[in-house]
């Protein structure tokens, strides 16, 4: 008998995702503008495409950066990662407490 693994309840929580998109919008990264980069690009190679194939090209590609976040998010790495970022923040403020006092 196989056992499976215990299903997050919450898999994108509201609080991280909110968190996530405050970084990146005070980071200056325009997402809509990298989007519309990559429709672009593929606009001036076909340009007998109708506005329909185009709404239907930025979805598919919407559902794939989607996919490629979710799958990220999932594999608990970015969550690794800023574990480690915390604790080398929190060494740096000791050290940085040890030398005020």
């Amino acid at each position: 008998m196989s056992a499976k693994p215990k299903a997050n309840p919450k898999p994108l929580p509201l609080a991280d995702v909110l968190r996530d998109l405050a970084v990146l919008r005070s980071s200056g990264v325009d997402i809509p503008q990298m989007f519309n980069l990559n429709q672009s690009e593929a606009n001036n190679s076909n340009s007998n495409v109708t506005p329909i194939q185009q709404s239907v090209a930025a979805s598919h590609e919407f559902v794939r950066v989607s996919r490629a976040a979710i799958k990220l998010h999932d594999s608990g790495k970015a969550e690794v990662e800023g574990n480690r970022i915390e604790e080398v923040r929190n060494k740096y403020e000791e050290l940085l407490d040890g030398l005020k006092g």
